[in-house]
Order: structure tokens, then C-alpha cells, then sequence
């Protein structure tokens, strides 16, 4: 198959950040465009949809809505599409869950024409003659597909990150988070199970846990933090996600970034409150009915190895971050909430010389998430070293998207928000 169409904008991997770019270029003729993704179609992290989890921000914060409130692809008009808009302004809960936004995810993939999923992208190269890229792809059957672009967006997504201790474990019963819901059937058969992770997803699956104590023995949940914290919810907390934070981060030196980052756990990677709450209720619950015992939260406390038995038990050895010293725990089934990590993608490797890179071999992000000389290649969510914390936030999703589109259309086509933080981040000129 040939398509020699040369289109404005290739965008490679559809997450719910390409996704929401292509709702936007809906709007927009002039812009031509495909998107491809391996997946066989859209279906966001299903091994951790379970029941009743809900974002960490607003149903504003969707696609479109901070970069088009007119969009037809928002969420308010997914809701109103589908007779269920009085029901949720009824719930006067402002976090959706996280299968109600798969759902609308799913609904606007239903209503767009460029996309293309069962296609995996195995190499770009740069045809200088005609100053755009070529996109080599291949269906599921085998069959080569290529596309040609003039840009390029790559939004891969991360993947999952293991700490190195277990990189080279091979058990049915290690696992990553994302995989939960694909094994919790069985893993609810074993007696004692353990819990690696600090942030939203190991709260989740502990709480979810927390509902079977009746068939464990023990259920532990090991945490680096020095406790299960909350995420920064305050109205200055949240005016942290905004462009005004994002250009003073930008502007500071990579060593001082790095810095920072180091300071904002509370602002990313901590836990919703409401779940927290859940979550020693249910352990309060399991106190009055005399099985506290099953159930433990042990903070401060790192994985450091993992030895496979005879018996197929899992010995951990985990070490106390206060009291410095080592301590061993056995159990039959470990799940690592551990997060997730960037990667560089393979399909790069011939446009490599390119882009430019740090010193640590990640992209050099310009401030319009461009990644080249050009303004020709562009990353989504590949950014927390260089724009901040938000790198990852579905909030700043429709922000980064109408910052790659006006830098293509070489004019502010959407209409950029300017100095809406109340506090001024900089120090001021004087």
C-alpha cells in the first residue's frame, strides 16, 4: 500500500494527548493530517480501570476544552450526546472517572477520520529533496504502509518502569500495575500478597485489595514515601499547572530544574484525598471486625532485591530509609506500582542526527515542544525535565497541542492565556 498524500502533520502513537491534537485539526482544513497507533484501538491503561477511580483534574481539563471551549469534542458535549449531562452536574463532583473518560476518549476516536490504528511505525527517514519525513509503518498482516509528512508528532507514551532489583525476575506473580485487572483474578487466590509504590495507582490497588481482606492472610503495602500524601489540590497549588509556571520553569537552568522536580512530589505524584480517606476507613473497618492484623502500611521502606524460592514464595528484601537497616518479608505475589519511565523509540534512530539531545541523552524540548532545528518534530509528555511537572498532567494536554499548532500555522491561531497566575513566579523587574 502507497499513500504519497504529503500531510502536514504525522502524529505517531495516539494517547489521549495525540488524540486530543486530532480533535483540534478537526477545525482546522488547511491542516492535513494521519495518525497511527500499534494498538488494534484505543483502550487508556485498561489493566487500571477499576471501579469508581477517578482523575487527579477537572472535567475542563479534557481534550480540547483549555484550547477550544467551542470544540464539539468536549466533554460536556460527549455527556450531553449521550443523555447523561444532568446526571453528572447532579453528582457535583468536578473528577471524572477513569472509565467515563475512556469512554469519551473512545467516543471522540468514533468521530475523527485520521486515525489509524493496527499500524506500528518502524522508521522515519528525512527525504531532504522534498524537505519532509517518511513514516515506514506495517499492518498487522505484514503489509508496509508509509505515509509522508511535513511534521511530525510523537506521542508514544511512557512505559512501564521497574526498579532495577526486579528487572530480571520471571514470575507469574511480579507485575507491573498496569497489568493488575489482567491478574487479579488469580492473584486473589494467594494468601499473602505485597505492594511496591508510592503514588495514585498503588493507592488505588491497595484500596481495591482492601475489599477481598477476607481471603489474605496479609496484605502489605511497602512505600518510599514517609506516608500515603495527598496531591496539592489548593488554588495555588493548581495555578502551578498553568503557562505562566511553565515559561519561569523553562527559563531556569537544567541543574536547577532538576532541583525542583525533586521538591514537587505533592504536586504530581501524590494521592487523591477522598482516597486516602477510603482507604483508612476500610482499614478502620477491618480493625472493628478483628482482621487488622491482615492488612499493613510500611513507609519508608525501598525494595532492594527479590530471590524466587523453591516453593515459588517471593523473599524481598527491603530497606528502611529512617532506621537504615535491612529486613526481609516474604509473600506470594508482589505488585510494582513503581510508575512509568520515557523512552526513546527505535523509529528514530535514522532522523536521530536531527533532533537535538542533553547531555543525558533525552531530548532538548524548545519551549514550543518542538525538538529540532525546524520546528518539525515535536514530543508530547517527554517534557518534565524542561517544561516541569505538568509534562504528564491531561490539563496541559490542549495547552501543549495549541502551542504545536500555532508554531505550525506560524500565527496564534488558538488564542494563548497570558499572566493568569495570581502569584508572579519570577522575581520582578524593578
Amino acid at each position: 500500500m502507497k499513500d504519497e498524500t504529503v500531510y502536514d502533520i504525522i502524529g505517531i502513537g495516539i494517547g489521549p494527548f495525540n488524540l486530543g491534537l486530532a480533535a483540534l485539526l478537526e477545525k482546522l482544513p488547511q491542516l492535513s493530517s494521519r495518525f497511527i497507533d500499534q494498538s488494534p484501538s484505543f483502550d487508556w491503561h485498561p489493566g487500571l480501570l477499576l471501579p469508581n477511580t477517578r482523575l487527579q483534574v477537572p472535567f475542563l481539563a479534557d481534550l480540547v476544552t483549555l484550547a477550544d471551549p467551542t470544540s464539539k469534542f468536549s466533554f460536556v458535549n460527549f455527556l450531553k450526546m449521550n443523555g447523561r449531562m444532568i446526571q453528572f452536574a447532579i453528582q457535583e463532583n468536578n473528577f471524572v472517572t477513569r472509565f467515563e473518560y475512556n469512554q469519551y476518549c473512545q467516543w471522540v476516536v468514533s468521530q475523527l477520520s485520521n486515525l489509524h490504528f493496527g499500524l506500528k511505525c518502524e522508521s522515519i527517514q528525512f527525504d531532504e529533496t522534498a524537505n519532509t519525513y517518511i513514516v515506514y509503518v506495517r499492518e498487522p498482516g505484514g503489509f508496509p504502509v508509509r505515509f509522508h509528512g511535513k511534521q511530525i508528532v510523537i506521542g508514544v507514551g511512557t512505559v512501564p518502569s521497574f526498579p532495577e532489583c526486579v528487572e530480571d525476575i520471571e514470575h507469574p506473580f511480579v507485575f507491573h500495575s498496569s497489568d493488575y485487572l489482567y491478574k487479579k483474578d488469580s492473584l486473589l487466590s494467594k494468601k499473602h500478597i505485597t505492594l511496591v509504590g508510592s503514588g495514585q495507582s498503588a493507592a488505588e490497588i491497595f484500596y481495591d485489595l482492601l475489599q477481598y481482606t477476607c481471603q489474605f492472610e496479609s496484605l502489605s503495602w511497602f512505600t518510599r514515601s514517609e506516608y500515603p500524601y495527598p496531591m496539592d489540590n489548593s488554588k495555588f497549588g493548581f495555578e502551578m499547572t498553568s503557562p505562566d509556571y511553565i515559561r519561569y520553569f523553562y527559563n531556569l537552568s537544567a541543574r536547577r530544574r532538576k532541583e525542583i522536580l525533586g521538591t514537587q512530589n505533592r504536586n504530581y505524584k501524590g494521592i487523591n484525598k477522598e482516597l486516602i480517606d477510603a482507604i483508612h476507613a476500610s482499614m478502620y473497618q477491618n480493625l472493628i471486625h478483628n482482621s487488622s492484623y491482615k492488612t499493613a502500611i510500611f513507609p519508608n521502606c525501598e525494595l532492594r532485591h527479590i530471590d524466587i524460592l523453591s516453593n515459588n514464595q517471593l523473599k524481598q528484601n527491603y530497606f528502611h530509609l529512617g532506621q537504615k537497616r535491612y529486613f526481609p518479608w516474604s509473600s506470594d505475589g508482589c505488585i510494582l506500582a513503581t510508575g512509568y519511565k520515557n523512552t526513546i523509540p527505535e523509529f528514530l534512530h535514522s532522523v536521530k542526527e536531527l533532533i537535538n539531545w542533553t547531555q543525558d541523552e533525552f531530548y532538548q524540548v524548545n519551549l514550543n515542544y518542538s525538538v529540532d532545528n525546524q520546528n518539525s518534530i515535536f514530543v508530547q509528555n517527554a517534557d518534565l525535565h524542561s517544561h516541569g511537572f505538568n509534562s504528564a498532567d491531561l490539563g496541559m494536554g490542549p495547552h501543549r497541542n495549541a502551542v504545536i499548532l500555532n508554531t505550525i500555522l506560524k500565527e496564534e491561531h488558538f488564542k494563548m492565556e497570558k499572566n493568569i497566575a495570581f502569584q508572579k513566579f519570577g522575581a520582578p523587574l524593578v
